[in-house]
C-alpha cells in the first residue's frame, strides 16, 4: 500500500463542483483541501507545469494558481461516433493559496 502524502486532509466531492482549467478546460473536482485538489478532465497536461484554477461554486467563481503534480488516464468514455475520449485524473497543489482557502473545503 502505498504512503498517503497529502499535507491536508481531503473533502470528497464526488464531481459535484466544477472547475476551468487555464480558462478554457472543463473538469470536474474530485476532492479538494486548502493545499490541492484532485481534478477529472478531457485534455492532457503535463506534469509539473503551473496552471490556473477556477473552482465554479454556487455563488462565485474562485481562482487560484497551481502546480501539476500528477495526471494520469484515469478511463475512457465512447462518444457517439463510437470515438473514445480519454478521461484523466489529475493531481493539483495550490501555489500561493488565498488565506481564504480552508474555508472553501468546509
Amino acid at each position: 500500500m502505498r504512503e498517503d502524502r497529502r499535507v491536508q486532509p481531503r473533502s470528497v466531492v464526488g464531481s459535484q463542483l466544477a472547475a476551468r482549467v487555464n480558462y478554457i478546460y472543463e473538469a470536474s473536482v474530485i476532492d479538494i483541501s486548502a493545499s490541492g485538489a484532485m481534478i477529472e478532465h478531457m485534455h492532457h497536461v503535463r506534469p509539473g507545469t503551473v496552471s490556473f484554477v477556477t473552482l465554479l461554486f454556487h455563488v462565485k467563481a474562485v481562482g487560484l494558481k497551481c502546480r501539476v503534480v500528477r495526471s494520469v488516464v484515469h478511463r475512457y468514455e465512447v462518444g457517439p461516433a463510437g470515438e473514445r475520449d480519454l478521461i484523466y485524473r489529475t493531481g493539483l497543489e495550490f501555489v500561493d493559496a488565498l488565506a481564504g482557502t480552508p474555508s472553501l473545503t468546509r
